[in-house]
């Protein structure tokens, strides 16, 4: 039958999703193997019978459910190493379909999504851009998000063959991903359908990495100038209120055009909090 259930990211943000199983039981371990602890599972038609099995064939069922789990991260695990034999000796590190390796959960084609911030944990969406087994595609994951600081990346740039097999293989997003994965994924296979357009039109990839890499950083200087101009806006604030409106003004403005651009906002400055939490009480 099916379940649902809830959970918290560490940001604070509940999520819901669903999933079939036979007990509440088996949902709380597959969800504890992937690392989620589950604040509510329920059954989704709203009965009180959960599929509980009683007796020893509860624990038999729940403890299979477990071995299950961990077998399935396990082959996530291996399926996702970054160095493998083949990158050893020099050939194609393109992974065979996610699907394959993982018959039992569910895939689907990811659809191409344009560069933008993802929302929600980020330790999930760098171990997303590290899981990647295409060098390729781990270099167009790092620049994925407008502004982000690209982390350091693997020199020199992959082999034209890793692009090759990237632009050959679609990207697939398992049902057991979290949103924040999916979106990296999507914006990855948008990426790589820019690429083909690139390619088509007489363009080669030293000269479309060349481009990704100056957008990202004329991305970040964006991002860096308004906040500098930010600080100095809040340096040595002591209480005037025409001060602290120009400072929050800009504020507003600032990330109003940085989002414009897809670029992930400035966070408020701590010296604004007090300002911004008696605006409304302000005639």
């Amino acid at each position: 039958m099916k379940f649902v259930y809830a959970y918290k990211t560490s940001d604070g943000v509940r999520h819901e999703d669903a999933m079939d199983a036979s007990s509440r039981e088996e949902v709380f371990a597959s969800l504890r193997a992937k690392g989620i602890k589950a604040i509510k599972v329920a059954a989704a038609d709203g009965s009180k019978a959960n599929g509980e099995i009683r007796g020893v064939r509860k624990r038999v069922a729940a403890a299979a459910a477990v071995l299950a789990a961990l077998a399935a991260g396990l082959a996530a695990f291996l399926a996702g190493r970054r160095v493998s034999p083949q990158q050893e000796a020099g050939e194609s590190t393109a992974a065979p379909p996610p699907e394959v390796s993982n018959p039992a959960v569910a895939f689907r084609t990811a659809k191409p999504l344009a560069r933008q911030t993802i929302n929600g944990d980020r330790r999930r969406v760098e171990a997303a851009a590290a899981a990647f087994a295409n060098a390729a595609e781990r270099l167009m994951a790092a620049f994925a998000e407008p502004g982000r600081p690209v982390p350091a990346i693997d020199a020199p740039r992959p082999a034209d063959s890793e692009f090759d097999a990237a632009l050959r293989e679609p990207i697939r997003i398992a049902e057991t991903d979290f949103t924040e994965t999916a979106d990296l994924k999507r914006i990855v296979a948008g990426i790589k359908s820019d690429l083909r357009a690139y390619l088509a039109a007489g363009g080669d990839i030293d000269g479309y990495v060349a481009g990704l890499v100056k957008r990202q950083k004329l991305e970040v200087s964006y991002r860096d100038r308004a906040g500098k101009h930010l600080s100095r806006l809040c340096a040595g604030l002591s209480g005037g209120k025409a001060a602290k409106e120009e400072a929050y003004g800009y504020w507003l403005k600032a990330n109003a055009q940085l989002q414009s651009m897809g670029i992930y906002p400035l966070p408020l400055p701590d010296v604004l909090r007090g300002y911004e939490s008696t605006l409304e009480l302000d005639e």
